[in-house]
């Protein structure tokens, strides 16, 4: 094999340079401009901010557990069930079966990101969750909204306590970049689940403008998070009484850890 000469070779360079070497220099002047531009170092850090970020670190799942019914989710190392399941019961009813299931509900940022890999590895069940079209179906969501003073928080990660009461690891302040007003229509479904939405989950203010209806988080301490799609529309909703049910409105859970301390969730 011929040696090649590598004499003045340079990536961070004048690409017009007079070049000794053999070597294409086609990649190094990519990577030129690309690292020249500021607007890719601002897409990196935006991409760093909006990481999907699940409640339960380092996931382990119960050896015993079978999970045949189950999609896993790489980039969470989490597995959500193939089917919508639970359906004609209450987001309180949902959260208490898949805990006595082994199960939980998925916040908002892990049902994004469920989204995003069905897309693209189970389109059937993508397009069951979003296809404009009947029957109407329906998902609940771990995520709930209470105004506390002036500040409306979201809470998730939701557990039993020991006598059968739902309390939040989780609850934050709304992150300010948050789009709090109603969009009917509508954003762009592929840019909310690739883009533009907050580390929480939610439609962030640079959404692009589509025909997904959103409807914001409302202040009025019951209100809890759903995703529906049926022949008139899809939508995300942030204002749905936790109390309300449908017969095609349900879940896909997500297979529970098997030790939480373990696995540096719940103390």
């Amino acid at each position: 094999m011929k040696e090649q000469n590598l004499e003045n070779l340079s990536i961070v360079g004048n690409p017009n340079r007079k070049r000794k070497s053999n070597i294409d220099f086609g990649l190094a002047d990519e990577l030129n401009k690309y690292y020249s531009n500021p607007e890719n170092f601002k897409r990196k850090e935006e991409q760093e901010k909006n990481k999907v970020v699940s409640p339960i670190e380092n996931p382990i799942i119960n050896p015993n557990q079978n999970l045949d019914g189950y999609i896993h989710v790489p980039s969470l190392n989490l597995y959500f069930t193939k089917e919508r399941i639970l359906e004609g019961k209450n987001w309180y009813d949902c959260h208490k079966d898949l805990q006595s299931n082994n199960q939980r509900m998925p916040t908002i940022p892990e049902f994004i990101e469920f989204l995003k890999y069905s897309k693209l590895n189970f389109p059937d069940v993508y397009k069951d969750i979003t296809e404009v079209r009947d029957p109407w179906r329906g998902e609940w969501l771990d995520a709930d909204f209470k105004l506390k003073g002036k500040d409306l928080y979201i809470n998730y990660n939701h557990i039993l306590d020991s006598k059968g009461n739902l309390i939040p690891k989780n609850s934050e302040i709304i992150d300010k970049n948050t789009l709090m007003k109603d969009k009917t229509p509508g954003i762009s479904l592929d840019d909310y689940i690739l883009k533009n939405h907050t580390s929480q989950g939610l439609p962030n203010k640079n959404v692009k403008s589509g025909d997904f209806y959103y409807w914001f988080p409302k202040s009025d301490n019951n209100s809890v998070a759903w995703f529906v799609a049926y022949s008139g529309r899809a939508d995300l909703n942030w204002g749905r009484s936790p109390s309300v049910t449908y017969a095609s409105l349900g879940v896909f859970g997500i297979a529970q850890v098997f030790d939480p301390k373990l696995a540096g969730g719940l103390k």
